[in-house]
């Protein structure tokens, strides 16, 4: 069945030690062979004392190996490794029979591993293992069309599926020839149907779309107007009936920019509906807009975090007080807690999902957003499609006739006969945010389209908004991009820095002023607390990797090095003034989680007293004393996956220079379209022309059965 060049234990721990496999993805397929009754020997070896591995370039012939014992260690460090990798599942048919492990040939002496059987067969000997089951079986591992769980997963996998299959088969009614909802929709939209598919209001069709089923998917780019469309919707449904709303995001910084977006859009709403011929139509608007909810949560704080528990306060048997959820950066919801947030939604309870189906998938397992929407692909279900667009909605005729009625915007042309899910789902085509020449909009979706020829072409035109930093060494030897980099970086930090000096002068000016002590008069700071987030938050470094000389960790050690030499910063100890950190684990007595970002400041009640600053979702600020921080890191620099639900002013990208294999499985186009459209203004990218090519043509994807579940055999 094998063919290894040692024994299997062995090269568990020598694929442990090469990084291709986590502690926890070995462990884990030992503790499952001693559940499979696995012969003591192999199943009980967990120490590092046993024979040393072959981690040396040293080659050994392989010898085949038709122990089940072993083919079943290898399947489950495999399969764990692919949770490890944000998979849901493990894909037998993709396992590479010849280099099951994806070692490394040049970088190490040889290949271990080989399985000698075909996919079919494997699949075979693998539904023999006592530990898999079929659906419905109580067995650790669950095989469903070549598909091998863990049962967990397997669990979330169906529920959701069956949870947004039913959300999705619940139509709202609405009587029309009593109902003022078309003319209410026009005065909010006041484009005109063309016929043309490149003119149609996606905004209004949106709307619609959401106003008649339960369950509503509106997805689109950055500067798509998702929020503006959420916000006209919900503004119809409360013209309706009274309704509780609640809007989330999956992290506080999503939800702070939710409420804001939401504000600014009630805001324009208002002045635009005051401008109404219709004065009877705008008053009736005018009065459900003061009714829309502007304070957006996080999903934790929404379902009730019990401490020290993984479980929360709501769940199917004590579900939220609810009519209506809006989901904000949907993409960044993960499998489990889609599972959660779906159980904890009452019978009656609609759901909203607000996302871009193109960005990264979330940080955990599964990629739920991007596959409720893989059915509308261009090309799947042979579906006719305008060329200029990768997608195609998937209409039924009762729903293409009913966002006629609504809408007077006509979508025969993407009736289907199987839509599926597809009359849940809107995607809005226009973006607003970037011109149709503006030099981020032309990159973010030459990167989307995996162009490489569009994407040089973007790169050649040298808009002023986009900046490129070449790898390559000066005269001195140093990497003549980076110093670019780190000078560009002192400049932009060096304005929020520059306020937070401005205050430390104050505070020592109005000390020296107010020798006694009894006086103890306030001290008024030229500079508040929430302009220098602001100013902050203008600019960040975004990097693909952690590790490394271009990964977070060095990025940051760079950064804090030219602000000390710039005199902008003085980082005598851990907890200097002006020190930007990011959480790293939850702490939910504090109320702080993995992702929030703040500000070593003063006090302004007590500015001889340094506090970590931060906006929570509602807009206010939590001080926090440092010695209570849970852990955490600088923050001149993050992750582009830790940056999703935000957006600067300026964002510099910083891709490694030699990427290992493993780096590259990171690199892909979501990656990069990710980091380019958290950009407002300005792009700037530290990299080699051929790697940010490279990485733009390669799509992330990730095993799972949940499209195949949502829209039937033919997504995989």
């Amino acid at each position: 069945m094998l063919m290894l060049s040692q024994p299997i234990d062995l090269l568990l721990k020598q694929w442990q030690q090469q990084r291709l496999l986590t502690p926890l993805d070995r462990h884990f397929a030992l503790e499952l062979a001693s559940i499979e009754s696995m012969p003591a020997q192999v199943a009980a070896d967990t120490s590092v004392q046993s024979p040393t591995a072959n981690t040396e370039n040293v080659q050994q012939p392989l010898q085949p190996d038709n122990s089940s014992t072993s083919l079943f260690l290898l399947v489950c460090a495999l399969l764990s490794q692919q949770l490890s990798n944000q998979h849901s599942c493990l894909v037998i048919e993709q396992i590479n029979l010849a280099n099951p492990m994806a070692e490394d040939s040049h970088k190490y002496a040889q290949i271990n591993c080989q399985i000698s059987l075909s996919h079919s067969q494997l699949i075979e000997q693998i539904s023999q293992f006592d530990a898999v089951g079929l659906p419905g079986d109580n067995k650790p591992l669950i095989l469903e069309y070549g598909r091998l769980y863990l049962n967990k997963y397997h669990f979330f996998e169906t529920q959701v599926a069956n949870k947004l299959t039913q959300l999705a088969s619940q139509k709202i009614s609405i009587e029309l020839s009593q109902s003022q909802l078309p003319q209410l929709i026009d005065s909010l939209f006041s484009t005109k149907q063309t016929g043309n598919s490149a003119t149609i209001d996606w905004q209004k069709i949106a709307t619609a779309t959401a106003l008649i089923n339960a369950l509503a998917v509106i997805t689109g780019g950055p500067g798509t107007g998702k929020t503006t469309t959420v916000t006209k919707l919900l503004l119809l449904l409360l013209t309706q009936s009274n309704l509780t709303i609640r809007l989330v995001a999956p992290t506080g910084k999503a939800a702070a920019r939710l409420s804001e977006s939401i504000k600014a859009s009630k805001q324009r709403l208002h002045k635009e509906l005051t401008q109404l011929a219709d004065q009877s139509i705008a008053a009736v608007l005018i009065e459900a807009l003061t009714t829309i909810p502007e304070e957006a949560s996080t999903l934790h704080r929404l379902l009730g975090v019990i401490p020290n528990s993984h479980q929360f306060r709501h769940h199917q048997d004590n579900p939220l007080r609810l009519d209506l959820l809006v989901v904000d950066e949907a993409s960044m919801v993960d499998l489990p807690m889609m599972h959660k947030l779906l159980s904890a939604l009452p019978a009656h309870g609609r759901l909203i999902l607000l996302g871009d189906q193109d960005q990264l998938a979330s940080v955990e397992a599964g990629a739920v957003l991007a596959d409720i929407c893989i059915g509308l692909k261009h090309g799947q279900d042979n579906m006719t499609s305008p060329a200029s667009s990768p997608w195609s909605m998937r209409y039924s005729q009762a729903q293409a006739q009913q966002i006629g009625q609504l809408t007077g915007q006509d979508v025969s042309q993407f009736i289907h006969p199987q839509p599926k899910i597809g009359d849940s789902l809107c995607m809005l085509m226009h973006s607003h945010r970037f011109k149709g020449d503006a030099g981020i909009g032309l990159l973010a979706n030459a990167v989307n389209q995996a162009n490489v020829a569009a994407i040089r072409q973007v790169w050649r035109q040298q808009h002023a908004e986009l900046n490129w930093y070449e790898h390559q060494q000066n005269a001195q030897g140093d990497n003549a991009g980076k110093q670019q980099l780190l000078a560009l970086s002192v400049q932009a930090y060096g304005e929020y820095l520059q306020q937070v000096n401005a205050n430390q002068q104050a505070i020592l000016s109005q000390a020296q002023q107010h020798t006694d002590p009894e006086q103890n008069a306030p001290i008024e700071l030229p500079h508040s607390e929430q302009a220098i987030i602001d100013s902050f938050n203008q600019y960040r470094i975004l990097c693909a990797m952690r590790a490394g000389e271009f990964g977070v960790e060095g990025i940051n050690i760079a950064v804090t090095e030219s602000l000390k030499q710039a005199r902008l910063i003085h980082a005598q100890g851990e907890f200097y003034l002006g020190r930007p950190i990011i959480i790293q684990s939850n702490d939910y007595n504090l109320g702080l989680f993995n992702g929030d970002i703040g500000l070593i400041l003063q006090d302004s009640n007590k500015p001889e007293r340094l506090m970590a600053h931060f906006v929570m979702a509602d807009g206010s600020l939590l001080k926090v004393l440092p010695a209570r921080l849970p852990s955490h890191e600088t923050c001149y620099a993050m992750t582009v996956h830790k940056s999703q639900g935000s957006e600067f002013d300026k964002v510099s990208f910083v891709l490694p220079t030699r990427p290992s294999i493993a780096q590259w499985q990171l690199l892909t186009k979501e990656l990069v379209y990710t980091a380019i459209t958290r950009a407002k203004n300005h792009f700037y990218c530290l990299g080699s022309a051929n790697i940010f090519e490279k990485a733009s043509q390669q799509a992330t994807s990730r095993a799972s059965g949940l499209a195949w579940r949502l829209w039937g055999e033919s997504q995989h």
